[in-house]
């Protein structure tokens, strides 16, 4: 069981650093920070939940679970926020520009810090989709 309050608490970590990294347009910082702060205070409940032991446990863990969702949520919005954003510096070409050498991609600044974005908000929904696996193995 120990073994995975430190899988929730490592995936919500890597996660934050994904988060951390993350420069993203005025228009979506709040979101952006709504998401942090909501993941931060998650942590801080996991870090909690190990020294819990039956209901209160079992009460926990849905708590963190049912606030993860809600994170997903803006984390789903963001996410297709960002992917606007990369169409339109692509203009509307997203596999073209894919196509492109590594190199030639990063000459195009804007699409690729859009690319790079997009695919920072795809990594985190699916962490968030792991830690609820987690926690599903917690409490079965």
């Amino acid at each position: 069981m120990g073994d995975a309050f430190e899988r929730l608490q490592t995936l919500m970590g890597d996660t934050m650093q994904i988060l951390d990294h993350m420069i993203v347009d005025e228009k979506h910082q709040a979101l952006l920070s709504s998401i942090k702060d909501g993941l931060q205070e998650q942590y801080r409940q996991a870090e909690q939940v190990s020294y819990l032991r039956g209901n209160e446990r079992l009460n926990s863990t849905l708590a963190i679970t049912q606030n993860l969702n809600q994170i997903n949520q803006n984390v789903h919005q963001l996410e297709q926020n960002l992917l606007a954003d990369y169409k339109v510096s692509t203009d509307d070409n997203i596999e073209a520009y894919e196509q492109f050498a590594y190199e030639n991609q990063l000459e195009q600044e804007e699409a690729y810090h859009d690319k790079i974005d997009y695919l920072s908000a795809v990594k985190i929904r699916k962490n968030i989709n792991r830690m609820n696996g987690i926690l599903l193995s917690i409490n079965p």
